[in-house]
């Protein structure tokens, strides 16, 4: 059983979350970078806060969590299912809200660890695309939220 492919998903999946990327800073050089007094500012163009989009890259997080625990009924269908309660987003609770996200962050590469190559064509439970969709969309996810956590920053 080969783990090449995913064990290059899982290093760029990491690498954009911890660092080294090419586009730039990663997720956490820019969360551990930023001013407490931003992190729930309102924007003219965005209706969510920068803590708000950390919730959201935990969100999906455990997401692929749940689905590799073959959890076939879960799914982010609320507003708060994705961008977090009101509680979970305060300025008050953000180093909370980062901790929980570098432990889902943690708990997933963990476990994509102990599978190999046949993962990525297994269906997702509850879904029409497959592990491998799925975790470089999470890729490619960090990816564009980051860019909108730089936005609001500015």
């Amino acid at each position: 059983m080969s783990k090449k492919a995913l064990e290059l998903i899982i290093d760029n999946l990491d690498t954009v979350f911890r660092g080294d990327a090419w586009h730039g800073p990663s997720v956490m050089e820019i969360v551990n970078s930023l001013p407490l007094e931003k992190v729930t500012q309102k924007q003219q163009f965005s209706s969510e806060t920068i803590a708000q989009h950390v919730f959201h890259l935990m969100a999906w997080r455990k997401f692929a969590l749940e689905k590799l625990n073959d959890n076939i009924h879960y799914s982010l269908e609320t507003e708060e299912d994705n961008w977090g309660k009101a509680e979970d987003t305060k300025a008050e609770n953000f180093q909370i809200l980062v901790e929980n996200l570098k432990k889902s962050h943690n708990e997933l590469i963990d476990r994509l660890e102990s599978y190999d190559d046949d993962l990525l064509e297994r269906n997702v439970p509850g879904e029409y695309y497959n592990f491998y969709k799925l975790l470089n969309g999470i890729i490619q996810h960090d990816t564009y939220h980051l860019g909108m956590i730089w936005v609001l920053w500015q």
